[in-house]
């Protein structure tokens, strides 16, 4: 199963752990930052792509990955807005316009690991 980590920073470093405890997942992550948390970590080794995702380069990025599942796994900081009520809204319009893909969508929860 190849799975599409977009968002390597606090919440993607938990969501990468996870993904590795099955050998067989093929975990591939997107992150625009430089140098974000899973890669200072060594959590990751690289970073596969380097871009803000959103739902105008989606479908661009899924045909280049082609995978079964993508795990949002960004927060209102990944985002680049600060968690005010617009900063909120603005995300979770974004997970709505983006699990509108061809291809399961899933935003993970800050509340799951907790790390809010």
């Amino acid at each position: 199963m190849r799975v599409l980590v977009i968002g390597a920073g606090r919440l993607g470093v938990q969501t990468i752990k996870q993904l590795r405890k099955n050998p067989e997942t093929e975990i591939v992550v997107a992150d625009p930052h430089e140098r974000p948390e899973a890669l200072v970590e060594g959590v990751i080794g690289k970073v596969d792509i380097r871009a803000h995702v959103t739902a105008l380069n989606l479908a661009e990025v899924l045909k280049a990955v082609d995978p079964d599942l993508v795990l949002l796994a960004r927060t209102t900081d990944d985002w680049e807005k600060t968690d005010t009520p617009m900063g909120t809204q603005y995300v979770l319009g974004m997970e709505r316009e983006l699990t509108r893909a061809d291809v399961p969508v899933l935003p993970v929860c800050e509340d799951v690991f907790g790390t809010r």
